[in-house]
């Protein structure tokens, strides 16, 4: 079977992959997604386009995917529950795959409550799991979730996420059996207990029926640290993390340094087929973790067609 999109060729040929993530703007710029998307282009061979993150109004994740798709790189669009019903999502999915967006991500979301529209109505018609069922079957079974049938199926590479922090590997075993092709976790700092998912996701066969990109967060200072600790429901940020932070001369060096040592030691896990590297409005010190991670360049893109 043909690959949907590069990503998906370069895992199946067996190359370690980098994605990096992009917020889109909270106005209708066009030039910040480029900028921001342009920043990246030689250093990761996908962008994730985040869905309303945090609850905050942006520009969607669909609209930024298509301009990154545009640029000739590309684009991971989020889709997440929390903001549109069933209807709505599917006819994003359609519109994305009609203008070539080959990657699709399923998630929650963040409830509204903790954003700027804080009286906004959480929707939530689907969840995740239900999301990925959904998109698999407009795809494999070109229909959609009401059984009607579609005039042509769109074509897409499906991913899910996954919480190694706080998450059994039941869970992700559910994603990928709801249709899940490969997963991005969230944000790894403690290395043993991710060590220990992994090896469950092994003992269970999930590495190869999915593929798994570890998470990885760039903090640019001990504030910073202390914040996701203090704030960011299923984090695990050790200690260690933060003496460090506290103690650098430099406090935005040692962050890049510390995400470019965890990206080369969660790549060493058997399993683990690549990093999906994200910042909190720092998209430009994505390439300097990848870079002095020693995954530039990046690699050509494979010949092989397909899954194996």
């Amino acid at each position: 079977m043909a690959a949907y999109s590069q990503l998906q060729q370069r895992l199946a040929a067996g190359q370690i992959v980098v994605t990096g993530e992009l917020a889109p703007p909270r106005g209708a710029s066009r030039a910040v997604v480029e900028r921001l998307a342009g920043g990246m282009r030689h250093a990761v061979d996908a962008i994730n386009l985040t869905d309303n993150q945090r609850g905050l109004g942006r520009m969607s994740a669909l609209g930024g995917g298509i301009i990154v798709q545009q640029l000739g790189i590309e684009p991971i669009v989020q889709m997440t529950c929390q903001h549109r019903n069933r209807i709505a999502l599917q006819a994003d999915v359609l519109s994305g795959a009609a203008c070539g967006v080959p990657n699709f991500l399923c998630m929650t979301g963040d409830h509204p409550k903790i954003g700027d529209h804080p009286d906004a109505k959480n929707v939530l018609d689907l969840n995740s799991f239900q999301l990925i069922k959904m998109l698999r079957g407009m795809r494999d079974q070109q229909q959609f979730h009401s059984g009607v049938a579609l005039s042509e199926a769109p074509r897409f590479f499906l991913g899910g996420v996954a919480n190694p922090n706080i998450e059994k590997i039941a869970r992700l075993e559910r994603k990928i059996q709801f249709g899940a092709e490969f997963i991005q976790t969230q944000i790894v700092f403690d290395v043993p207990r991710f060590r220990q998912w992994m090896a469950d996701a092994r003992v269970a066969g999930l590495h190869q029926q999915a593929y798994i990109l570890a998470g990885i967060m760039i903090i640019k200072s001990a504030a910073s640290a202390r914040f996701l600790r203090d704030h960011l429901p299923g984090s695990r940020i050790p200690e260690w993390v933060i003496a460090r932070m506290e103690q650098a001369a430099q406090p935005e060096t040692e962050g890049i340094a510390i995400a470019a040592d965890l990206t080369r030691e969660l790549l060493s896990i058997d399993g683990v087929r690549g990093v999906h590297i994200m910042s909190v409005g720092w998209t430009k010190a994505i390439p300097h973790v990848i870079e002095r991670a020693g995954l530039l360049p990046r690699p050509p893109l494979p010949r092989a067609e397909g899954r194996e």
